[in-house]
């Protein structure tokens, strides 16, 4: 096996091939990677683990956005109160992750992995024997959500050390995942209720969640094929966190724009169903309204996927300052709208939109961060959406029991998108301005080395 040789990047040492190094945040490489046979397999299969690994994560928490309309009936509850089980179960399962960093390092993802998803297929399964709203919270919002958690960050850090050569691009079609579950498992809480009401819907759930236990395993497994990675311990970073992040404006900035996303974005998902109720429309066909946008949530995250493939050399935030002003239009939109086919449309063509902002989000923070700093990056990442999926049902569910409609929520969704599109043009100028400042220390650095 050949040494690589650091040049200010990081050394990557990959079994059963030669050393190579990453030059920059993007995955530019220094060295020629020479792929086995194994490591071609493990490349057209293990995508599709972590892919599956996050339909299921995902999709409960869009698919509570059924289960929320059907238990305010069925309690006779105030939406604000429904609106912590979706809330809780979205936010915890992604803003926990970073306290589980340690715990993912030491054991491995791929076991981590595997006790996330019996510990949620448990907390899941107890929701189905609640008397109240407060049980189910507890069970689904809080102990499913904080060990769903754990799969959810494992996905994305497995990702990032099986990809490094282009992490950015597997890592955007990771998000594919998540889309694909807001397709499914909303379909399958529907029919587990009509079928079964909602506490057999419950029981059933808590089986897909098991789902991520052969997911976990398989990548448990994978691990031989694992980069190595030779780097010191800086004393200014631990298992939860890098302080150089918390001290770049750029990542600040960033992250600004992930949480406000977050908190507002998603507002067709958590409540077109109880939405198109209020507008006389069955429960059956917000459902069915549901999966249609996840459908296009998918297909944009295919289209997010396709601009990182080809715009190799466009930085990824730049699609952010013309998708945030569409999703925005959309916002505006859909809340006009009466006809359900008009409403299905136009959420179609959003879960297009967002779908494809959306899946560039992992992409972005590497950029930011680099390889280095990337498992750190994406904690503080999934703390931001965690916040922002945990607020956002809880500000709409609040607004409707005051103004008794949506419509306040669909506005501000959409004043929201404006402000991001304008914030993203700043971030973009920063890291070009960053991007020429490294550049030019390359070179400096390779002329002092030559000589």
């Amino acid at each position: 096996m050949l040494p690589g040789k650091s040049q200010g990047g990081s050394r990557y040492t990959f079994l059963n091939s030669q050393s190579f190094n990453i030059m920059d945040g993007s995955g530019s490489f220094t060295g020629q990677s020479v792929h086995t046979e194994s490591t071609l397999l493990l490349k057209s299969n293990g995508i599709k683990e972590k892919t599956s690994q996050l339909v299921v994560c995902s999709g409960i928490g869009y698919g509570l956005s059924v289960m929320y309309a059907e238990l305010v009936i069925v309690f006779n509850a105030k939406r604000a109160d429904a609106a912590w089980i979706q809330s809780l179960y979205a936010g915890l399962s992604c803003a926990t992750g970073i306290f589980f960093a340690g715990f993912i390092k030491r054991f491995g993802p791929g076991r981590c992995i595997v006790f996330g998803g019996v510990m949620s297929g448990i907390g899941l399964f107890a929701s189905a024997f609640a008397s109240g709203l407060i049980p189910i919270i507890l069970w689904t919002g809080v102990f499913a959500g904080v060990t769903t958690g754990i799969c959810y960050l494992g996905a994305f850090i497995a990702t990032g050390l099986m990809f490094p050569e282009n992490a950015s691009f597997y890592l955007i079609s990771l998000t594919i995942g998540n889309s694909l579950g807001q397709f499914i498992v909303p379909l399958l809480f529907e029919t587990f209720i009509s079928q079964y009401s909602w506490a057999g819907a419950f029981i059933l759930i808590a089986g897909v969640s098991l789902q991520c236990v052969p997911c976990g395993i398989i990548i448990h497994y994978s691990k031989r094929f694992f980069p190595k990675v030779n780097v010191s311990t800086s004393p200014t970073s631990n298992a939860f966190c890098d302080k150089s992040l918390l001290s770049d404006l750029v990542i600040w900035l960033v992250l600004l724009n992930f949480i406000l996303n977050s908190t507002t974005g998603n507002v067709e998902a958590w409540f077109i169903v109880d939405h198109m109720i209020s507008r006389g429309f069955p429960r059956e066909s917000g459902s069915i309204t549901v999966s249609v946008l996840g459908i296009g949530n998918c297909l944009g995250r295919v289209v997010g996927a396709i601009l990182r493939f080809h715009c190799v050399n466009f930085p990824t935030i730049n699609h952010w300052i013309y998708l945030c002003l569409i999703n925005a239009g959309l916002h505006a939109i859909i809340i006009n709208l009466y006809d359900y086919w008009s409403i299905l449309v136009s959420c179609f063509v959003f879960g297009i939109s967002f779908g494809t902002t959306v899946a560039q989000t992992p992409a972005i923070m590497y950029e930011g961060t680099g390889l280095d700093r990337y498992p750190q990056g994406m904690a503080l990442v999934n703390i931001m959406c965690g916040l922002g999926n945990m607020f956002g049902p809880l500000l709409g569910g609040l607004i409707k029991d005051v103004l008794g409609s949506y419509d306040v929520s669909f506005y501000l969704s959409s004043g929201v998108g404006v402000y991001i599109s304008l914030n993203t043009l700043i971030v973009a100028f920063l890291m070009r301005r960053r991007r020429r400042a490294d550049s030019a220390n390359s070179v400096k650095y390779s002329l002092v080395e030559s000589k």
